[in-house]
């Protein structure tokens, strides 16, 4: 025997006699906690036991793990949901199935087309039976017959019949001559409202025909 092997020999007998300075398990296992936090103590005592035994996790611990995370994919897919479910709300012109479209289709100028909004075919005020003299304190519905800038819809956008419209312009004007509903903007509670996402819509309840003191 060489003296270089012997060397090396005597090297390799010395570093397998020596203790080892680190552990690959405890130090991994450790760091884990200050990861997850302290919500997934079970995730983590099962990673833990993974890397002491230096096996990988068992059937079993691996759908506990799985079925751990899934709440957290299905929040996120939920959320994508929203987002992709907003553009489309975005959307002038539906779009339907087997549809063909041309690339002028999709310009300006023919999306303008679809965005513009349809007279309804019914009157709302014979539809719930309410006398719309009777509701002139009724902030929402007002402003559902009024532009932001004061100026009562033409009976064109809203659909009303020509005794309903008289009625309901009778109503904005009484509104804003008593100082109800403002003249030149929407009502500061329809957007505080808007603001937090509450309903801003309220459907008047039928009344008794009778004559209006006011």
């Amino acid at each position: 025997m060489s003296s270089r092997q012997w060397l090396s020999s005597a090297m390799r007998q010395c570093k397998s006699q020596q203790p080892r300075a680190f552990s690959t398990a405890v130090p991994v296992a450790a760091g884990l906690r200050s990861i997850f936090g302290p919500k997934n103590n079970e995730f983590h005592g099962l990673l833990k036991e993974g890397f002491e035994r230096g096996n990988p996790l068992s059937e079993a611990e691996q759908r506990q793990i799985m079925d751990q995370q899934a709440p957290r994919a299905s929040i996120q897919d939920l959320r994508g949901r929203e987002v992709t479910e907003a553009y489309v709300r975005q959307m002038p012109r539906r779009w339907r199935t087997g549809e063909v479209y041309a690339p002028k289709d999709l310009s300006p100028v023919e999306m303008k087309k679809f965005r513009q909004g349809k007279r309804p075919n019914k009157d709302v005020v014979d539809m719930f039976g309410f006398n719309p003299l009777d509701n002139y304190r009724n902030f929402s519905l007002i402003s559902e017959f009024m532009t932001s800038m004061g100026r009562i819809k033409h009976s064109s956008e809203t659909g009303l019949r020509p005794v309903n419209q008289r009625k309901m312009a009778k109503a904005i004007r009484r509104a804003i001559g008593m100082g109800l509903h403002p003249s030149v903007h929407k009502h500061p509670e329809i957007l505080r409202r808007g603001r937090h996402g509450l309903p801003t819509s309220a459907i008047p309840t039928p009344t008794e025909a009778r004559q209006n003191v006011l």
